[in-house]
């Protein structure tokens, strides 16, 4: 299976699912889909910047300073704050989660703690709970993406990316283990085959 072929199936088993059964972005005011700053966007997925070849005036694609595997460049998307919801990347459709790579080589989907300031869903104290039809279909996605060594190597960077983000915040908090501000991005979504 191409990158593309693997994008359009993980689109497809996400299409149908939301974060909640009603509208998330009305808790929020859309924070995730509306921003001022210009270099808040979303990382695309090796290959799917493939998806956006053609003319999309709602969106930029650029090369980051972020590498995985050996050496290969991660892209960022932005947009204009109105995409085409059928058209929106991979980490905008399962947004406030991410996969994970855990030390011990065990994937999960996990609440993204880079979601914790602009999305209450991804808040431990929030009172919503996110719709367990979408934890699964992002589970689901990623069962058939991660067989892809590529995917799976950028899911891994990204994963050490978030741990060196967390243990930053835990110094400068003075949070750890045991404290309620270092559990809030750890919320963890185990879906075994």
């Amino acid at each position: 299976m191409t990158k593309s072929e693997l994008y359009e199936k993980a689109y497809e088993m996400l299409e149908k699912t939301t974060p909640l059964l009603t509208d998330c972005g009305e808790l929020c005011n859309r924070a995730c889909c509306i921003t001022t700053e210009e270099d808040l966007g979303m990382y695309l997925f090796p290959g799917e910047e493939e998806m956006y070849e053609g003319e999309h005036p709602w969106l930029h694609i650029e090369k980051t300073s972020l590498t995985y595997g050996n050496g290969k460049p991660v892209f960022l998307a932005t947009c204009d704050n109105h995409c085409p919801r059928e058209l929106r990347p991979l980490a905008c459709r399962i947004f406030p989660l991410t996969p994970y790579i855990e030390r011990n080589k065990t994937f999960v989907i996990r609440s993204d703690p880079r979601a914790v300031p602009i999305c209450p869903l991804a808040r431990e104290s929030s009172s919503h709970k996110l719709d367990e039809n979408f934890i699964d279909a992002v589970a689901n996605a990623f069962r058939l993406l991660i067989k892809d060594s590529e995917i799976r190597s950028f899911i891994l960077k990204l994963s050490r990316s978030i741990d060196e983000q967390e243990s930053f915040i835990l110094r400068m908090t003075g949070t750890g283990k045991g404290k309620k501000g270092g559990r809030a991005a750890k919320r963890r979504y185990n879906r075994r085959k």
